[in-house]
C-alpha cells in the first residue's frame, strides 16, 4: 500500500480543480465556437441560396431573351403591348421544371416579364467608337428598340427558407431591314429633280451619292443622308444642275433648320480636302460618307452588288440582289442559289403563289395558251403559314394546288376596274386608215395590253385585282364561291403573294414551263425570264387584304416580271397635308411591291392606254394626261439601270440615263401640275434584268414628270414592316442588374396597366 503525504493530497486536489475549471472553460469556448460556426453556416447557406436565386433570376431573363428573339425572327412586327399580361406575354418553357429538379431552385416560383415594345429610334453605330468594335451593326444605321426584361428567381436554404432575387436587363433589337430608309440604293444614287422635291426619312446608298437640282427647283432632305463612297454635287453626266444653293440638308431633326450645301467659296462635297470635318460641322452628323466610316448594308445571305465598268469590254456586274424576286429553282439547276439564300426569296416566303402556265394541248397563239394557276406550299406546321417549308430529299418544296376564284387574276376590262376573263391580255395595236386630201393616212390605237415608250415595246398584261383578292381573303371564303375547300386563310395566308412568270418558252405536258438558264448578263446566275414582253398590272388596289386574327398585318406583292400600277395603292387617293409620311387613317397597314421594274400609271389610264403608242411631247400632253392625284402607301423595290458616264468606252450610248431615284418608279404619262405621293420606302436593290436599258436623253417625249412627294412611312419609322420584309437584324443584351423587390413589383404593376 502506498500512502501520500497530506500536503501532496492537497496539491493533487488543487490540480484536479484546475483541470475541472479548465475543462469547463474549454467547454464554454467550444460551445461558443459551435454556436458561432452554426451561425456562419446559416449565413453561408443564405448567401449561397441568394447566389442561386440570383442565378435563377438571370436564367429566367435568358429564357425570356431567347423567346423574344424567336418572336422577332418569326414575326415581321411585334406590337407595342404584345408582352403585357392578357395579350401574349413571355413565359418559361416546361423544361425549366426538369432542368432545376435536383437543385435548390424553386422553378415553380420563377417568372419572366417583358416590358412595352417601344416605337424605337434610328441610331448610327459609329465605327470609331471602341464599344462598337465587334458590333455587326458597326458603321450602319439601324432602327433600335430597347425592351426591359424582368426576372424573378427563388432558391431554398438547407433549413427550407426561401430566398428571392430580382433582376432586370435591357434587350436591344437592332433592325436594318430592306425598308430601313426612305431611299436605299445598292448602286450609285442620283437625286436630280427638275421640280421641287422633299425627301423625308433616312437616305442611304452603298455607292456614290450624286445630288443636284434644276436651278428653278429646290431639293430638300429632312433626315440623315449616308453613302459608302463619294458624296458629289452634280451628275454622272455633264448636265447643269444649278450652283448648289437650292440643295438643302438638315442640321438636326427639325426640318426648319435646313442649311444650304453652299458654304462661302463654293459647293461642299467630298472632293473638298477638309470634307469630313466641314461636313460634320455644317450638318452635325446628318451627312456622312465612307470617309466617316459608313459601311455597306447588305440583306442577309446576299453578296455585295458589283457594278459593270463602262471602260472595259468585260462584264463585271454581280447582280446578286435580283435573286430576291427570282423564282425558286429546282434541284440540279445550274443557277440554283444556296440554302442560306433560298429562304430569303419572296417566292419561298409566299403564302399564295400564282404561276403562269399553259393549257395542256394548246399551242402558242391560242387564246387559252397562257393561264394562271394558284398554289400554296406544304409547311412543317400545316396550321402556321410562317413556318418553314416542308422540303423533300432534294431540298425542293411541295406545291399544293389552290382553286382560284375567276375574278382575282387575268385579263382586265377596258376600265381597269375588274377581271374580264382568264389568261393574259395580248398587246393589240389597231390601225385605222383614213382617206383624205387624196391619200390614205394611218392612225394607231392600242386596244389590248399597252405600249411602253420607254422600252419602245408592246406589252402583254396580266392583271391582278387586289380589291377582289381582299374580298375573298378577308371573308375567308373557302366555299364554292371562293377557294372551294383548297385554301384556309387562317392556316395558309401570311400576307405575301408571288406571281411567277415563265423563265423559258419550253412548256411540259402538264402545262408547267421549264426553268430557263442564266442569260449571261451578270455573274450571279440570274434567270430573268423569256417572256420579256409580259408584265403584271395591279388594279383596284386602294385597299389591301386584311383578314382578322393574323400574326402578320399588311400585304406584299412580288413578281419576277415588270409591274404597272393603275391608280392609288393601299391609300384612298385623297390628298392631305402629311401624305408623304403619315397614314390616311389608323387602319392603314404596311405594304410593299417588288418587281423587275415598276411603272406608275394614273386613274386616267383607262383612256390613256388607247394612245400609249403616240410619241412626242405634244402628243403626250394632249393624249396621255394624268388627270388624278395618285397616292401609294408601300415600299417599292425595283430594278434600275446605271447611267453611262460621258466618255465611257462601252454601254448603250443611245439610252444612257438612269434618271435616278426621281424615276425609280417609272412614268408614261403627262403629269404636269399633278402630284404623286409615295409613302413608304424606295429601294433599288438590283439592276433590272428584263428591262436593263436606260432611258434616252429625249425622255420627255414619252412622259412629263409629276410633282414628287416622296416620304418615309410612319409605319416603317415605328418598326411596322410589310410581311416578308428582308431584315438585317441583330440583338444585344445591355445593363443587367439585380434590383430590389419594390422596384420589381412596381415594374410588374406598370406592365398590367
Amino acid at each position: 500500500m502506498i500512502t501520500l503525504p497530506i500536503s501532496r493530497i492537497r496539491r493533487t486536489g488543487s490540480a484536479l480543480a484546475v483541470v475541472l475549471i479548465l475543462t469547463a472553460a474549454v467547454g464554454l469556448i467550444a460551445a461558443s465556437l459551435l454556436k458561432s460556426t452554426l451561425t456562419e453556416v446559416n449565413v453561408n447557406d443564405h448567401y449561397m441560396a441568394r447566389i442561386k436565386a440570383k442565378a435563377a433570376a438571370e436564367s429566367a431573363i435568358e429564357y425570356g431573351a431567347s423567346e423574344l428573339s424567336y418572336r422577332f425572327e418569326n414575326q415581321t412586327s411585334v406590337g407595342a403591348n404584345e408582352l403585357k399580361p392578357g395579350n401574349n406575354p413571355l413565359s418559361l418553357p416546361a423544361s425549366v421544371t426538369s432542368f432545376f429538379a435536383s437543385s435548390d431552385i424553386n422553378s415553380a416560383k420563377m417568372s419572366i416579364n417583358g416590358g412595352t415594345v417601344p416605337p424605337g429610334e434610328w441610331k448610327y453605330f459609329d465605327p470609331n467608337d471602341p464599344s462598337n468594335e465587334f458590333d455587326p451593326m458597326r458603321g450602319r444605321l439601324a432602327f433600335v428598340r430597347e425592351i426591359e426584361l424582368f426576372g424573378k428567381g427563388v432558391a431554398n436554404t438547407g433549413r427550407g427558407d426561401e430566398i428571392t432575387a430580382y433582376a432586370m436587363e435591357t434587350f436591344q433589337v437592332r433592325d436594318a431591314p430592306l425598308f430601313a430608309n426612305a431611299i436605299f440604293y445598292n448602286s450609285d444614287l442620283e437625286v436630280n429633280p427638275g421640280v421641287d422635291m422633299d425627301i423625308y426619312g433616312p437616305v442611304h446608298t452603298n455607292g456614290t451619292l450624286y445630288v443636284g437640282a434644276n436651278s428653278t427647283a429646290d431639293l430638300k432632305f429632312h433626315d440623315k443622308v449616308t453613302s459608302c463612297d463619294e458624296f458629289i454635287h452634280g451628275e454622272i453626266r455633264s448636265i447643269h444642275l444649278g450652283d448648289g444653293s437650292n440643295v438643302f440638308f438638315p442640321s438636326s431633326k427639325n426640318p426648319e433648320t435646313l442649311r444650304t450645301m453652299r458654304p462661302s467659296g463654293g459647293v461642299l462635297d467630298s472632293s473638298d480636302k477638309d470634307w469630313a470635318e466641314d461636313a460634320s460641322e455644317r450638318w452635325n452628323g446628318y451627312v456622312q460618307n465612307g470617309d466617316m466610316g459608313v459601311g455597306k448594308q447588305n440583306v442577309v445571305a446576299f453578296d455585295d452588288y458589283e457594278q459593270d465598268n463602262f471602260y472595259t469590254s468585260g462584264v463585271e456586274t454581280n447582280n446578286s440582289g435580283y435573286a430576291i424576286i427570282e423564282p425558286l429553282l429546282p434541284h440540279g439547276h445550274a443557277d440554283r442559289k444556296g440554302l442560306d439564300l433560298r429562304p430569303q426569296k419572296m417566292a419561298a416566303k409566299a403564302g399564295l403563289l400564282l404561276r403562269v402556265e399553259t393549257t395542256p394541248g394548246s399551242s402558242p397563239g391560242d387564246d387559252d395558251y397562257l393561264v394562271v394557276k394558284g398554289y400554296k406550299y406544304k409547311r412543317v406546321n400545316a396550321s402556321d403559314p410562317l413556318s418553314e417549308l416542308d422540303l423533300d430529299a432534294n431540298g425542293d418544296p411541295t406545291l399544293v394546288e389552290v382553286d382560284l376564284p375567276d375574278d382575282i387574276i387575268g385579263n382586265p376590262n377596258d376600265s381597269f376596274t375588274s377581271i374580264e376573263d382568264e389568261g393574259i391580255e395580248y398587246y393589240d395595236l389597231h390601225e385605222e386608215r383614213t382617206y383624205y386630201y387624196g391619200s390614205w393616212h394611218s392612225s394607231y390605237e392600242v386596244r389590248g395590253g399597252l405600249y411602253d415608250h420607254r422600252e419602245n415595246l408592246g406589252i402583254n398584261t396580266l392583271a391582278i385585282d387586289i380589291g377582289q383578292l381582299k374580298k375573298y381573303i378577308d371573308n375567308k371564303d373557302n366555299s364554292s364561291s371562293g377557294f372551294d375547300g383548297t385554301y384556309d386563310v387562317d392556316d395558309d395566308w401570311n400576307g405575301i403573294v408571288y406571281v411567277e412568270f415563265p423563265t423559258s418558252g419550253v412548256a411540259g405536258g402538264s402545262g408547267v414551263f421549264s426553268h430557263g438558264s442564266s442569260s449571261g448578263q451578270n455573274k450571279y446566275g440570274i434567270v430573268p425570264g423569256a417572256f420579256n414582253d409580259a408584265a403584271l398590272m395591279v388594279i383596284d388596289a386602294k385597299e389591301i387584304p386584311d383578314p382578322s386574327g393574323m400574326k402578320e398585318k399588311g400585304f406584299t406583292l412580288a413578281t419576277n416580271a415588270p409591274m404597272y400600277t393603275v391608280g392609288s395603292f393601299n391609300a384612298d387617293g385623297h390628298t392631305h397635308s402629311t401624305d408623304a409620311r403619315f397614314p390616311d387613317d389608323a387602319d392603314e397597314k404596311p405594304a410593299s411591291l417588288m418587281a423587275d421594274t415598276i411603272t406608275v400609271l394614273s386613274d386616267n389610264w383607262r383612256y390613256n392606254r388607247e394612245h400609249s403608242y403616240k410619241d412626242g411631247r405634244s402628243n403626250v400632253q394632249s393624249y396621255r394626261p394624268a388627270s388624278s392625284f395618285v397616292e401609294i402607301s408601300a415600299a417599292l423595290v425595283s430594278g434600275t439601270p446605271n447611267t453611262v458616264p460621258v466618255g465611257a468606252s462601252y454601254g448603250d450610248s443611245s439610252r444612257p440615263l438612269s434618271l435616278g431615284v426621281v424615276n425609280l418608279p417609272r412614268f408614261l404619262e403627262s403629269w404636269t401640275n399633278r402630284r404623286v405621293t409615295i409613302r413608304g420606302s424606295l429601294v433599288s436593290l438590283y439592276e433590272s434584268e428584263i428591262r436593263p436599258r436606260g432611258a434616252p436623253t429625249n425622255f420627255n417625249d414619252f412622259y412629263l414628270p409629276p410633282i414628287r412627294d416622296w416620304g418615309f412611312s410612319e409605319l416603317f419609322a415605328t418598326g411596322n414592316y410589310p410581311p416578308g420584309t428582308p431584315l438585317i437584324r441583330t440583338y444585344r443584351r445591355l445593363m443587367f442588374e439585380e434590383i430590389d423587390k419594390t422596384t420589381y413589383n412596381s415594374a410588374i404593376v406598370s406592365l398590367s396597366k
